[in-house]
């Protein structure tokens, strides 16, 4: 038998897979992932270390996994049960809207 003289396809693979491309989304932008939990260390400052705990973990894996506006809503849920005030969660919502970009 004659072998192939084109090795880039795989012996399984007949065509080329075609990328399918997902809609882009505000997230944060993780080049600056740093200067981002930086800043919000400084606004959480001013809360409890308890109550900031339950403040900055979920956030940060919202905001970077999700998109900025799930990381909006939990924020505001937030806000609502009691567990932070209305300017500390503008300032936070300052914050990630400063560094997010779609992706």
């Amino acid at each position: 038998m004659e072998e192939e003289l084109n090795t880039f396809y795989s012996k399984g693979a007949k065509r080329f897979k075609q990328k399918v491309q997902s809609k882009k989304t505000r997230k944060l932008n993780m080049g600056r992932v740093s200067d981002f939990k930086w800043d919000l260390n400084q606004v959480l400052n001013k809360l409890p270390e308890d109550k900031a705990g339950l403040i900055r973990g979920p956030l940060y894996a919202k905001a970077s996994k999700i998109g900025v506006e799930e990381a909006k809503k939990f924020l505001k849920d937030k806000e609502e049960e009691g567990i932070i005030d209305k300017d500390i969660a503008f300032e936070i919502l300052r914050v990630l809207t400063k560094y997010s970009k779609f992706r």
